[in-house]
């Protein structure tokens, strides 16, 4: 993993997601850039600065804006290389950041969920959404007032498919890092017979194909997919959970659409990492 990008509104409550982004990028040893999406407001024709002028106004104010408030928040000295500081005007977040993605290979990119203080409609699942849906790259969310610890266990949902394995290997770069269990959970449905045989093909292709071996695995019974995952993050105090968005009609296609994203934001409270089969 080269580079994470986090994208910011600069608001006292996303304070706890900064440092986040900034302590995992350097535990997982990637360069962090911060970014901010503004909007400049309609001006009078009269005024007597060109649009040009005020673009550059607007910009660098912004970009001030943006490093001081990293530097307040984070304690940094911005001149080194541990995280850069960019802004982008756009009047659509979702849009800018994929502007900037599009731009050069992100690896990561952290969002914060939404709550009553966010603005512009910033940290809702309609943004990530529409993110995950682009397959730029892999997302996490972080809920608000979520702080920064080491991540010990890593819950990811399975319904024991070959894009599974490609998502755990990818999981696995950063559960490497601190050296972190990932716990991959399957909530079997009332007529899914196959699904302890499911698992142990499973479990002898993973061996395969994927290096990192602290991996455990783990079957949950519950009323629904989302109470089953609640269960287990509360059983074993997951750090994350991560979870694959699918184009097919398999198990987890019908529950893992769209709105499963902002369904989960208001069923967990730890940080969702997010992959596009």
């Amino acid at each position: 993993m080269d580079t994470i990008l986090y994208a910011t509104d600069c608001t006292k409550n996303s304070i706890s997601t900064l440092n986040y982004a900034l302590n995992l990028s350097e535990t997982v040893k990637a360069k962090l850039v911060v970014l901010h999406i503004y909007d400049i407001p309609p001006v009078r024709t009269s005024n007597i600065r060109s649009p040009e002028q005020l673009e550059k106004l607007a910009m660098n104010e912004h970009k001030e804006l943006l490093e001081d408030y990293c530097r307040k928040n984070l304690n940094q000295n911005l001149s080194k290389n541990q995280l850069i500081c960019e802004v982008a005007e756009n009047t659509s977040i979702s849009k800018g950041i994929i502007d900037r993605i599009s731009k050069a290979n992100i690896d990561l990119l952290i969002i914060g969920m939404k709550d009553e203080h966010s603005s512009r409609g910033f940290f809702s699942g309609n943004i990530a959404n529409k993110l995950i849906d682009k397959n730029l790259c892999p997302i996490l969310i972080i809920p608000p007032h979520h702080n920064y610890k080491k991540v010990k266990k890593i819950a990811y949902a399975s319904d024991f498919e070959s894009s599974d394995i490609i998502a755990i290997e990818k999981l696995a770069v950063i559960a490497e890092r601190y050296n972190a269990e990932i716990e991959v959970v399957h909530i079997p449905t009332m007529d899914e017979y196959a699904a302890m045989q499911q698992m142990e093909w499973f479990k002898e292709l993973l061996k395969v194909q994927v290096a990192y071996k602290n991996i455990s695995f783990h079957m949950v019974l519950a009323n629904s997919i989302e109470q089953g995952l609640r269960i287990h993050i509360s059983d074993t105090n997951a750090d994350i959970l991560s979870m694959l968005e699918r184009e097919n009609k398999s198990l987890f296609a019908s529950i893992f659409n769209k709105d499963i994203i902002k369904k989960m934001e208001t069923l967990v409270t730890i940080p969702i990492l997010c992959y596009n089969s």
